[in-house]
């Protein structure tokens, strides 16, 4: 299991990684719930940007389909450090940054 944090402007986003298992939270304030990426908001414009397929489709068909398209690309990854390599390069086209990386039993490191 893998903690990443990443940085966007002012606010920090962790996700934490469980082999296939993803859950996300936005660390603000002193309590954080981890979520499902079914529980977060997504903008359609943003999933229309990298899925330009699914333009013509409602609002909750492109939503449901993008969840569903994630999900099954992080089955196809074999590793926790796939995971976070891919997570690390989208979420960087996205402008986050990969700041910190905690693992089990470790202390929280910095990333370069």
């Amino acid at each position: 299991m893998r903690d990443l944090i990443f940085k966007f402007g002012t606010e920090q986003v962790s996700i934490k990684v469980n082999f296939k298992q993803l859950q996300f939270c936005k660390l603000e304030g002193g309590f954080y719930k981890y979520a499902p990426i079914d529980g977060l908001r997504l903008s359609t414009s943003g999933i229309i940007k990298e899925f330009p397929d699914l333009k013509n489709k409602s609002d909750k068909a492109i939503r449901r389909i993008a969840i569903q398209r994630f999900k099954d690309h992080i089955k196809e990854l074999n590793t926790e450090q796939e995971v976070e390599d891919y997570l690390k390069e989208d979420l960087k086209k996205h402008g986050y940054k990969l700041v910190f990386r905690k693992r089990p039993g470790f202390r929280k490191q910095k990333v370069k």
